[in-house]
């Protein structure tokens, strides 16, 4: 099978930002050993983005673009699937007729696969996590399904926080070693999706060899590991809360509500995580009433702000998420107020501000749920 990726996004084209998404992508085309036959990038432009589909489906089996699914002015790509296919749009999910809908729009982004005559095309969100995680949960199933052999692959994956990949790479090597079994990994923003490969003579063989690969990893990382599959952290989190019966309150700072986006839409969110509107620490000092605080001590104004939220929601945590721009960079401070006090999580951070607000994300799930595995 050959499959070609298409990057859309002037963004892109003009090198304002890295195409990590393509090269996520073409990695893992790689560790499935699937046959990658080109990369384009197109700006944005309802008519060039047609074309490259119409190419790209002349020369490869499968196509995968990234990037113009949104809803803004720029946002061509269903556009220009419709103008291939001769598919009509509707105004249902997943936007166009006879299109299969990828993902689920109530807990992330979504996609679109069309299967033509010709070949398949599959369309992913441009966000580098929302798309990382439909090729892994949606996409290289279908190819999976796709290829045959005598010889029975598979793969499983396991996705962790908390621990570097170099680390993770180190503590798993002997288990590398292995010809008949590999482990690959891809980290993004604090979080590593670890992939189980193994081939065997049968499939039941193969479950087998994967089962024990998988404890194995698991049993090494411990509670670095939050989940597998279609697991996605914000929903681990959330039904750590339930479980627990708690309540949080949460508030951020200049992090474009990154947190609060992710959490809102999940089922039961509204009954366990109370989010507070305000987006600026002069909004939340106003809303808290912290009059006599200023912004000059920043740990210890969140230290502050997280005592006050917590005790003016009366919940039973309360979380403040800060991205706070320095000369140095972007530093990122995750402050938790609890019954048992307050505790802080605080990294320093270069690159995309786009990239270092789900830095944000990822730290202050993280927080979170360590906290609620230690307090269970």
């Amino acid at each position: 099978m050959k499959v070609e990726i298409i990057s859309i996004g002037t963004e892109l084209l003009v090198s304002d930002i890295l195409d990590t998404n393509a090269a996520h992508i073409s990695r893992s085309l790689r560790e499935v050993n699937v046959a990658l036959t080109s990369k384009v990038t197109i700006g944005d432009d309802p008519e060039m983005i047609a074309d490259a589909f119409r190419v790209a489906l002349r020369r490869a089996d499968l196509v995968i673009a990234t990037g113009g699914l949104g809803s803004s002015k720029d946002d061509f790509t269903l556009e220009a699937v419709t103008a291939v296919t001769n598919r009509h749009p509707t105004t249902e999910s997943p936007g166009i007729q006879g299109g299969i809908l990828l993902g689920d729009s109530i807990v992330g982004s979504t996609g679109v696969m069309v299967e033509e005559k010709d070949g398949v095309l599959v369309c992913l969100p441009g966000n580098r996590r929302e798309m990382s995680y439909l090729l892994e949960t949606e996409v290289l199933p279908y190819l999976q399904e796709q290829l045959s052999d005598d010889i029975h692959t598979g793969w499983t994956l396991l996705r962790c926080v908390g621990v570097m990949e170099s680390s993770l790479k180190q503590d798993l090597a002997d288990l590398n070693a292995n010809a008949e079994q590999r482990i690959t990994f891809d980290s993004f923003a604090g979080q590593t999706n670890i992939r189980l490969w193994a081939k065997a003579s049968s499939e039941a063989a193969l479950n087998e060899k994967l089962a024990r690969l998988k404890t194995a990893v698991a049993q090494r990382l411990g509670d670095h590991v939050f989940g597998d599959e279609s697991d996605r952290l914000e929903t681990v989190v959330l039904q750590q809360l339930k479980q627990n019966n708690l309540h949080l309150s949460l508030a951020e700072c200049y992090t474009h509500a990154v947190l609060q986006k992710i959490i809102a839409p999940l089922p039961d969110a509204a009954s366990h995580v109370q989010l507070h509107p305000a987006q600026t620490w002069q909004a939340v000092a106003t809303a808290l009433k912290l009059d006599d605080l200023t912004g000059d001590n920043l740990s210890q104004w969140c230290r502050h702000a997280a005592n006050a939220l917590r005790s003016q929601t009366d919940t039973d945590l309360s979380l403040v998420v800060y991205s706070n721009v320095t000369q140095g960079g972007v530093q990122i401070l995750v402050t938790l107020a609890s019954p048992h006090g307050v505790s802080v999580t605080q990294r320093s951070f270069g690159g995309h501000p786009e990239n270092i607000d789900q830095w944000a994300l990822t730290l202050g799930l993280t927080h979170l749920r360590r906290w609620l595995m230690v307090h269970n």
